[in-house]
């Protein structure tokens, strides 16, 4: 390990070079140092931190899987590890992390939790709800627990427990937009496309207006039959957002599927001249539109 006063002078330099923005010479100082001292644990962690803050994630995994081989670590690192590792998309090394993380400290509800999300992203969805079930025993009151399990069940097309669960997270926070979307979500699942409607419509606008929000919105209008309301949505959202060519086009889109060829076109032209190319491909697709092949 190296001695205080050198970790001292090589972090206090650093964070200089940060404060300058003078990036390239703190990673300088911090590869030398890990060269020169391989084995300190808070070198290593300090340069990890460097390179997350850059977004270099496997990089900085890599800092701090050598910490963690240099010697014992707290469970706080291991998360940071874990964390890293799925940043890196590498589920399965964040996985291993989440655990030792556990064993190290049993009471932190975030680590069950993290380790659920990653085991959901491998769709190791049984191995997800023990997860949660941990969590749960840890810290009942958590709202993303309840709604990680709604998730979970969705996925598993089992709509009546993700209702269940919904209803948990919706009772803890019921003012989140992310469970009311979900609840929304799971309603359209099961045919229930107008339950669906009056949930999001009562999201504030901002909400409403999210690509996300307004795809969920869409699909329930095109069960229903009403096209012509999506598209009014869509089109409606565009003008708050005039730049964003994705609404444009989604607009002409159901525009097209509600009859209305004319305004389909023009919108797919203001699409176009926003830089969308799948709306420059579909004016080019459609006869009549003026655009050429």
């Amino acid at each position: 390990m190296a001695d205080l006063p050198t970790i001292e002078a090589v972090l206090a330099s650093v964070q200089q070079f940060v404060k300058d923005e003078n990036f390239a010479a703190a990673e300088k100082v911090l590869s030398e140092s890990v060269r020169r001292f391989p084995e300190d644990q808070d070198l290593r962690l300090a340069f990890g931190d460097f390179l997350m803050g850059l977004q270099r994630w496997q990089d900085a995994y890599d800092q701090y899987a050598a910490a963690i081989q240099a010697g014992p670590v707290p469970a706080r690192v291991q998360f940071a590890a874990g964390t890293l590792a799925n940043m890196a998309q590498r589920p399965e090394l964040a996985a291993e992390h989440y655990r030792k993380a556990m064993e190290i400290d049993a009471g932190v509800v975030e680590y069950p939790m993290y380790l659920a999300a990653v085991q959901m992203k491998m769709n190791r969805l049984n191995e997800a709800k023990a997860s949660l079930a941990l969590a749960a025993r840890i810290d009942e009151s958590r709202a993303d627990i309840w709604g990680m399990f709604a998730q979970v069940a969705l996925n598993e097309n089992k709509q009546v427990i993700a209702e269940q669960q919904i209803a948990k997270a919706r009772a803890l926070e019921p003012d989140e937009p992310a469970w009311v979307l979900m609840d929304a979500r799971i309603r359209k699942r099961d045919g229930r496309p107008q339950e669906a409607l009056d949930l999001i419509s009562a999201l504030s606008q901002t909400t409403i207006d999210q690509p996300e929000t307004l795809e969920l919105l869409s699909e329930c209008y095109g069960m229903l039959g009403r096209p012509g309301e999506a598209a009014s949505r869509y089109m409606d959202a565009s003008e708050r957002n005039p730049q964003n060519a994705e609404l444009a086009f989604q607009a002409a889109l159901w525009l097209e599927r509600a009859g209305e060829r004319g305004e389909a076109i023009a919108w797919a032209k203001r699409a176009a001249m926003l830089g969308s190319q799948p709306a420059r491909k579909w004016l080019e697709a459609n006869p009549g539109t003026g655009e050429r092949p």
